[in-house]
């Protein structure tokens, strides 16, 4: 975990050297022990941390729906990967690494891919989502396309449905 609030941490510090009113949103299981490495890390960056730790499914979407992007930095994104899906599913550019798991149905959402080992790269690409508002409608658009034709219940449904049917 202090890899990725390093990682985090650093592209934040790198955006609010750029952009105003950063604010830096940190939810999910085990968000609330990372509050003090966060506040530490980004001490006297013009940034505000909120720590929400677990959530309600409600208070995830609501949450979600009020920021501008998502960054994913718990290993490449794949359909596995809950929270990548839920920033999908709400319509927001993910911002993640791409991997031997990172499907079509992925590349075709709003994700901007960085290079974790090229140092730096997640803040320039965290900038440049923030920065380019066309860039980051665009994302979030196929974000929402995507959350559309792949990833909401109703076609979930109808896909184990098709496979049931076939199956009996």
């Amino acid at each position: 975990m202090q890899r990725e609030i390093g990682e985090i941490a650093g592209a934040v510090r790198f955006a609010a050297a750029h952009v105003r009113n950063l604010k830096l949103t940190v939810l999910g299981r085990n968000s609330q022990e990372t509050e003090a490495e966060f506040l530490k890390q980004l001490h006297g960056a013009p940034v505000e941390i909120q720590v929400l730790g677990l959530l309600s499914n409600e208070e995830v979407v609501r949450t979600m729906s009020d920021c501008d992007v998502l960054l994913f930095v718990r290993g490449p994104i794949s359909t596995r990967r809950s929270s990548a899906i839920a920033g999908i599913a709400c319509g927001l550019p993910v911002i993640a690494a791409e991997g031997p798991e990172t499907s079509s149905l992925i590349k075709d959402a709003g994700v901007a891919f960085y290079s974790p080992q090229k140092n730096g790269n997640l803040g320039e690409v965290l900038l440049h989502v923030l920065e380019d508002e066309h860039y980051r409608a665009s994302l979030a658009q196929r974000s929402w396309i995507a959350q559309q034709r792949h990833f909401s219940w109703n076609v979930i449904a109808a896909r184990y449905a098709e496979f049931l049917g076939k199956t009996v």
